[in-house]
């Protein structure tokens, strides 16, 4: 990250908007004095959040405004813009440039803007301390500072150091962190006072309501036990009475199912003494039926031998008279033949007589039949033979017949077997259907009983209840939260084992004992148990809130521990680096000797104001003295009483000193740059602005200088307000400031490497 440019308008001497670039690592600005050069430091400051006016050379924070000249008006408002390179996210933010602006109109706040975003001043800060940016430690030197690391205490020292090693986020958490313990530590303070304020007034309301702590617990129970009680009693009678309500339904609903029982079996004995002369009749139809057949089937049987015979004379006499002629012409036969297939077809009827004379004229007919056959010629013969044949089929449908007839005999005797059993069974039904209906005519009566017994419990029931009641309102006890909703849920027999008690008689004398124990004490005073009440409240809470606090204390106090702890170490750690660079520069300069930062304990703390909390009017800082010891001799129990702070070291080669006041400017001028130059080394900071630092330099120094400077330039940019000649050869970019006639700065730029 490195600073890119520099936007000023309206601040001090440049009333004119003038916008400063630092695209290389390295700036000189120069100019005449008093042309403003160091009003551009004072504005860099001024933008990270500077407001310690003593620090930006103004009285009071308005006189940053370009406050006119006789040919220039004074300006309403001051502004200045940095814009940072933030391409390797070095800050968090999702920007790759950041833009911090600061602003101030007359007669208003100062305010603060970080990429255009109204921020407050706190933002500000915390944003680029993550950077190592800051305008309490070194990035910034003013003219007349450069031995500020010497000037300073070892407490303010090591401020400075910790803000160029990035710890100042962790510090100014630490801060925040110690108000809140401050505040914490008097909320607690307030607290225990406030307890024990109580605790006098509590202990007396208490001795008060004493005697009247027993008679609560006794009325709670009795209160209890009363309403158990009557609760027990209510719903042994809910429970009898609903048990009364089911067994009268249960019992009437037994009545209806039986009485529709006897109404179905009275009926169907009716049925069954009906159906009873209905087979008698059947019996001798199918008697008859059955007699009829058999008669039939015997006549049928008698033609059909005869039949037979017949058929036999006639194939005998076909034979024997082969010889006859026939008058009667083949046509005349053909006729006759289908006459005595019709007649034959009749005979297969049930009429037995019928069939019988029909029988009879075939045989006569087939007879004739046959004389006339023997009158016929020899062709005729082998026709008549073909007719034998016919009519035995024909005899064979009438064994068929008979066949059938005697299939229908024996259905009917089946039917027959199956009438007589069912007549069997009915009987046996009726008998058992009449046994039934008496049974079922005991068992209504003995149900009418029983609903007669449980209309006398019913009575009984409502005298019980209407007894508990009358003594209900004589223990002034509302019968109305007596019913089966509030009650049917209550465990009597789990109530009675909790409390001991055997039975709903001890259960009552316990009540009677409570009452008199009760009438004993007597009244209580709502007043004082309301008080007594509100002060036991307001005792708890304050316990309550002090427990809260002295938790609140304590995690303040873990977490301060842990950040010191972290910047300890962060400290420590970059601390020997530091000392490495310092000597080294030291050595560089004074060409030989030694130098480091050693760190002490600081036995008495100094109470800093935080330059956050507001503007610092002169910008003085009242301190208390401070008793100083070296870390190493101090035991080891003590330390945790004291701060510590950073104190500078040297050794001259040559020279013997007993303090850095005994110094020259010179001496102690280079030594404080030395010490800047290791702290800048060994941290690599993204920028620093030097404001004349080299000015009490001579020639040989200023070039030690310059060497110093070509030696970090590579890892940390470097705005430098100079007039040496050695520090000006190395700039890439020399910003030239002069003062015009209206009294306002101008600034113009020269690209050196373009010169050359």
């Amino acid at each position: 990250m490195k600073l890119k440019s520099l936007e000023i308008l309206g601040f001090k001497s440049f009333a004119n908007k003038t916008v400063f670039y630092f695209p290389e690592k390295f700036t000189a600005i120069v100019g005449p004095n008093g042309s403003g050069k160091s009003n551009i430091v004072d504005a860099i400051r001024w933008v990270l959040g500077e407001r310690d006016l003593k620090k930006l050379r103004v009285a009071n924070s308005e006189e940053v405004i370009f406050n006119g000249t006789p040919n220039k008006a004074r300006m309403s408002l001051a502004q200045v813009s940095i814009v940072l390179d933030n391409s390797l996210n070095e800050l968090p933010i999702d920007f790759k440039e950041v833009v911090i602006k600061r602003r101030l109109e007359r007669g208003k706040e100062t305010q603060y803007f970080i990429n255009d975003s109204a921020v407050r001043l706190k933002d500000v800060v915390e944003l680029l301390a993550r950077a190592k940016i800051g305008s309490e430690g070194l990035t910034i030197i003013n003219q007349g500072l450069s031995d500020s690391l010497l000037k300073a205490s070892p407490k303010e020292r090591r401020l400075m150091i910790e803000e160029n090693l990035g710890l100042r986020e962790f510090q100014i958490k630490k801060e925040e962190a110690k108000k809140k313990l401050e505040a914490s530590q008097i909320n607690l303070e307030k607290t225990e006072a406030l307890l024990e304020e109580l605790k006098p007034h509590l202990r007396s309301l208490r001795r008060q309501i004493n005697r009247w702590e027993k008679r609560e617990e006794i009325f709670q129970e009795l209160s209890s036990l009363e309403n158990s009680f009557y609760s027990a009693k209510f719903k042994e009678i809910f429970l009898f009475q609903k048990q009364i309500d089911q067994e009268k339904i249960d019992l009437e609903k037994e009545q209806v199912d039986e009485e529709e029982k006897l109404k179905i079996l009275e009926k169907k004995f009716e049925e069954l003494e009906k159906r009873r002369p209905d087979f008698s009749q059947q019996f001798q139809a199918l008697r008859k039926k059955i007699s009829d057949i058999e008669e039939k089937r015997g006549n049928l049987f008698k033609e059909l031998g005869h039949l037979e015979g017949q058929i036999e004379g006639l194939k005998r006499f076909v034979l024997i008279s082969k010889q006859n002629v026939n008058e009667i012409t083949q046509k005349d036969l053909n006729k006759k033949i289908l006459e005595i297939k019709n007649q034959l077809n009749e005979a297969l009827s049930f009429d037995l007589e019928k069939t019988r004379e029909t029988i009879k004229q075939i045989i006569n007919q087939i007879e004739e039949l046959f004389d006339a056959d023997e009158k016929n010629d020899k062709t005729e013969k082998n026709q008549n033979s073909d007719e034998i044949i016919k009519l035995q089929q024909e005899k064979e449908n009438i064994l068929k017949q008979v066949d059938e007839l005697t299939e229908e005999i024996k259905k009917y005797n089946q039917e027959l077997d199956e009438l007589r059993k069912k007549d069997e069974m009915v009987g046996k039904d009726s008998h058992d259907v009449l046994l039934a209906v008496q049974k079922q005519r005991n068992l209504i009566n003995q149900i009418n009983q029983e609903l007669a017994n449980i209309s006398l419990k019913e009575e009984k029931n409502k005298l019980r209840q209407a007894d508990l009641l009358m003594r209900l309102k004589e223990d002034d006890l509302d019968a109305n939260l007596f019913n089966w909703e509030k009650v049917k849920d209550f465990d009597t027999e789990k109530f009675l084992a909790e409390k001991n008690i055997f039975n709903l008689d001890n259960l009552e004398a316990r009540i009677i004992h409570l009452r008199r124990e009760l009438a004993n004490i007597g009244e209580i005073d709502e007043l004082t148990l309301k008080e007594a009440k509100e002060t036991e409240e307001r005792y708890q809470f304050l316990s309550q809130q002090l427990e809260d606090l002295i938790k609140a204390k304590n995690d303040l106090e873990s977490i301060i521990a842990e950040l010191t702890e972290k910047i300890d170490n962060q400290f420590s750690e970059s601390l020997k680096i530091i000392n490495e660079e310092f000597n080294k520069y030291f050595r560089m300069i004074f060409g030989g000797g030694k130098a480091k930062f050693a760190v002490v304990k600081i036995a008495k703390r100094q109470k800093n104001n935080n330059h956050l909390e507001g503007e610092k009017g002169n910008g003085n800082k009242n301190e208390e003295n401070e008793e100083i010891q070296n870390e190493n001799n101090l035991p080891e129990e003590e330390s945790k009483e004291f701060e510590t702070g950073l104190e500078i070291l040297v050794d001259l080669p040559k020279k013997k000193i007993k303090s850095l006041e005994l110094l020259s400017g010179g001496e102690r001028c280079l030594i404080s740059i030395s010490a800047l130059f290791a702290i800048v080394s060994a941290m690599q900071p993204p920028f620093v602005v030097l404001d004349e630092v080299d000015a009490a330099l001579d020639e040989s120094n200023a070039r030690r200088f310059a060497k110093i400077l070509a030696d970090i330039v590579d890892t940390t940019q470097f705005i430098v307000v100079t007039h040496n000649r050695a520090t000006m050869e190395m700039a890439k970019i020399l910003y030239g400031i002069s003062m015009g006639e209206e009294g306002v700065s101008k600034a113009i730029s020269i690209k050196l490497e373009e010169e050359k």
